[in-house]
């Protein structure tokens, strides 16, 4: 009796440790004023709401060489590890980024880069598999970085996010749009998070408890 309370509670503790996984936040923008990286905060704002811990990423914090298959021979670069453990604990995924000729910015192509090599002990596209994801970007013009929204959605579905990814692109961004704590003013932009925050996080919570019925059907 005793060993099937144990086994019980041992499901239990592994059902909610499963479920209390973070969000990842990340900016492809090295800019200290990056309006992407705000319009991240903003996201960020509304998923705390929920109740979820949020990791967001300044690549300034991770730098990472250009990939070169030298490199990667001697030795991998310090914060590789440090970035895959964040995303490999995570169950959800916000990534924004610039455009910059229609292309995302480089440093994210190159953080991706590493991110998707696969090291001794992990599974094929272990780092971002399943993912739920919300893709985003902005840009002064009116066409709210479109071009390189596409470009970041085929990406990561590359990677092996979740194949639902979500989008978020904003237009004639500036910095009159935020107030002095980063804060969108553009009731209609934040109506729109809110709402496409509400769906991500639900459809996360969908997942984890699919996988999770099936995880203790088979234990």
């Amino acid at each position: 009796m005793i060993f099937i309370f144990e086994l019980f509670f041992a499901k239990i503790v592994d059902y909610f440790m499963y479920l209390k996984k973070d969000i990842t936040l990340l900016s492809g923008s090295l800019r200290k004023n990056s309006f992407n990286t705000k319009i991240l905060r903003n996201f960020e704002a509304e998923i705390l709401r929920y109740g979820y811990k949020c990791n967001f990423i300044n690549l300034n914090d991770y730098n990472l060489p250009f990939y070169n298959e030298d490199i990667e021979k001697e030795g991998l670069p310090k914060n590789l590890p440090i970035l895959k453990n964040i995303f490999q604990n995570s169950s959800g995924l916000i990534v924004s980024s610039p455009e910059y000729n229609g292309e995302i910015s480089a440093v994210l192509k190159n953080t991706f880069d590493w991110l998707s090599r696969k090291l001794p002990g992990e599974t094929f596209k272990q780092t971002f598999l399943g993912l739920k994801t919300i893709a985003v970007t902005s840009s002064t013009g009116k066409n709210g970085g479109t071009r390189a929204l596409e470009r970041l959605k085929v990406l990561l579905s590359r990677l092996g996010v979740d194949e639902d990814i979500l989008s978020y692109s904003l237009g004639n961004t500036a910095d009159e749009i935020f107030n002095e704590n980063d804060d969108l003013l553009l009731e209609s932009q934040i109506a729109k998070i809110k709402h496409l925050v509400e769906y991500f996080i639900k459809s996360i919570q969908v997942n984890q408890e699919l996988a999770t019925e099936q995880k203790l059907k088979v234990s």
